[in-house]
């Protein structure tokens, strides 16, 4: 009987032992599922605050490459703007010489176009006359056609009109005054007669 009862005493103790034991690995279990719920809450958390995060990088990003781009496009135009500012002061002060200048040229024309006797001077003076004008050429400034052409107030001033026969209405038949241009800016309109 005693032995009995130690076979049922030790079976009672075994029991109470195992019964911990399974509601130990139910509850680990447990709390594994329920810290891996946390753990994958948190993870989806951290996801979302990610992303917008990643948004918020991204309208960043896209308004400093807009910001960026304007800049570009405002030193563009600023580059553009000073260069032809500086074209046009270059062409404004060489216009500006020529006005003084041109009636030396005018000068020159007519002492070129005067009969002279002394073949020497007159040769001097067509040779000036053409130096004259290889300096005007390198400065971009050609004369104004004018003579035989149809009048056009774009580039002529007509100071008189004359009948011709022969020439048909509106035609330069004389040049008073040379007029000369530099690229598309008349510097000095031609003086000129035009037929009736």
């Amino acid at each position: 009987m005693l032995a009995e009862e130690e076979k049922v005493e030790k079976e009672t103790c075994e029991t109470p032992q195992a019964e911990p034991e399974e509601n130990r690995e139910a509850e680990e279990k447990e709390s594994s599922h329920a810290s891996r719920k946390e753990r994958r809450k948190k993870t989806d958390l951290r996801i979302e605050e990610l992303e917008k995060e990643k948004e918020e990088l991204e309208k960043k990003n896209a308004e400093l490459s807009d910001k960026f781009l304007r800049k570009v496009a405002e030193f563009d135009n600023y580059r553009k703007r000073t260069d032809r500012e500086k074209m046009e002061s270059v062409s404004l002060g060489v216009a500006s010489a020529l006005e003084n200048i041109l009636p030396v040229f005018d000068s020159l024309a007519l002492a070129a176009q005067t009969e002279c006797s002394d073949e020497t001077y007159k040769k001097g003076v067509d040779m000036t006359l053409q130096s004259f004008r290889s300096g005007l050429e390198k400065l971009g400034v050609k004369e104004i056609e004018a003579l035989g052409q149809p009048f056009d107030p774009k580039f002529h001033n007509a100071v008189m009109s004359e009948s011709v026969e022969g020439v048909q209405s509106g035609t330069v038949t004389k040049v008073l005054q040379r007029g000369f241009m530099q690229g598309d800016k008349v510097i000095r309109y031609a003086m000129v007669a035009v037929a009736e």
